[in-house]
């Protein structure tokens, strides 16, 4: 489970809307998301959580011992259609 917060989620394509908490969103081909809700909510108003394939795992932090995104807990994932669940 990953998170990532958003302010906006018009600046998103719904693939599909079924309620207001479940939506199928469409990513860029390689988005950022973080594996703490806390973090995921000082980025936005809406925190967008997502059950990610390991195989769509780009990057994460355990992946190497030394790199410079340790402070947010960072995931690169590809992008794609995604089943979120909309949290406030």
């Amino acid at each position: 489970t990953l998170y990532r917060g958003v302010d906006n989620l018009d600046d998103y394509s719904i693939v599909e809307d079924a309620d207001k908490t479940q939506k199928i969103v469409r990513f860029n081909s390689l988005v950022s998301f973080t594996d703490q809700r806390n973090i995921a909510s000082e980025f936005g108003a809406y925190i967008l959580e997502v059950q990610v394939p390991v195989v769509k795992l780009v990057f994460f932090n355990e992946l190497l011992p030394h790199h410079a995104l340790h402070g947010e807990a960072e995931y690169l994932v590809i992008g794609g259609d995604y089943r979120v669940k909309v949290q406030r």
